[in-house]
């Protein structure tokens, strides 16, 4: 009786550490997985464990604490863009450019380009800002120049929400 009372116990254990280890891997299959490559700069897309296409991204200049992972909250097509009081500054700094407080979708100063990918974050201390979106800024593509965000060409970020769009689709971002 003792045993078989050991061995449930251990059972549970096992299946509760099984489901909290396949939350949080790498492997963690809604129907698809979007990985972002700091190293490589690109964006892949899977389906399940199947490789269904690779894209080359912008990334931060500044690259945060990976991994972090995270699920597709939302997706927005033409997207309005709400840039920060810092981003503003910035642009307004170095870019001489006054940017409102709302940019409108179509916009050429719209940095949000003709989609973006809005993520809930599973990682702690992430910024809550941080989107995957289009760009009006092609040649940023390869490049460490964002403030934050992953831009794609806004051919890419179509293709992407095409895919995914109304899917479960996990996120991670990794060295």
């Amino acid at each position: 009786m003792r045993f078989n009372k050991t061995y449930k116990t251990c059972l549970v254990l096992s299946i509760l550490l099984g489901i909290s280890r396949l939350a949080f891997s790498e492997e963690y299959l809604g129907e698809y997985l979007i990985k972002v490559s700091f190293s490589q700069a690109r964006l892949t897309l899977f389906e399940g464990e199947k490789k269904l296409k690779e894209f080359p991204v912008a990334l931060p200049r500044v690259t945060p604490q990976l991994p972090i992972r995270g699920k597709v909250l939302r997706i927005e097509k033409d997207p309005f863009w709400f840039p920060t009081l810092e981003t503003r500054r910035f642009y307004s700094k170095k870019r001489k450019v006054d940017l409102p407080l709302i940019v409108k979708p179509g916009d050429p100063k719209n940095a949000m380009g003709k989609a973006k990918i809005i993520i809930k974050f599973e990682t702690p201390d992430t910024d809550p800002r941080i989107r995957i979106h289009g760009t009006n800024d092609r040649d940023s593509i390869g490049q460490r120049v964002s403030r934050g965000c992953i831009r794609m060409y806004n051919e890419d970020i179509l293709e992407l929400i095409s895919i995914t769009e109304n899917k479960t689709t996990m996120v991670l971002f990794k060295p």
